[in-house]
């Protein structure tokens, strides 16, 4: 049986692959590696850069990017290509990902409520900008 924590977290990481996998299918189409156009969001994969371990940036935007399952196999795959995938997507913003990833995190029922909140406006906010 999974514990209150267990249920929450994954709620958080559907949300999240959801949120990461539209806002690919927003900013290129498909696939933001090979950039394969997509009829659908769920024919994307929810890619991390940091594993889902590392809970300070496992649901952070930076985190994240929507790649079709070829490359996002190839990515976890292939170690340095997959460093310089998100070096050059995220541009100057990688160190900090890097910074925030080595943070220690433990989080409280309120927080996970407030992640919560946060994920499901961004997901509405891409769905405003489709309209």
């Amino acid at each position: 049986m999974k514990t209150e924590r267990q249920k929450i977290v994954k709620k958080l990481d559907k949300l999240f692959s959801e949120l990461v996998r539209k806002r690919a299918i927003k900013l290129v189409g498909g696939c933001q590696r090979c950039k394969t156009p997509k009829r659908s969001w769920k024919e994307l994969d929810c890619a991390h850069y940091h594993s889902r371990r590392k809970y300070s940036v496992r649901w952070h935007e930076l985190n994240a990017s929507g790649l079709c399952g070829g490359c996002h196999f190839y990515l976890d795959s292939h170690p340095q290509e997959k460093i310089d995938f998100f070096r050059n997507l995220l541009d100057g913003d990688f160190g900090k990902l890097n910074l925030e990833a080595e943070i220690l995190s433990s989080y409280s029922t309120s927080d996970y409520k407030l992640i919560e909140i946060y994920l499901k406006q961004k997901i509405r906010e891409l769905l405003k900008q489709e309209r």
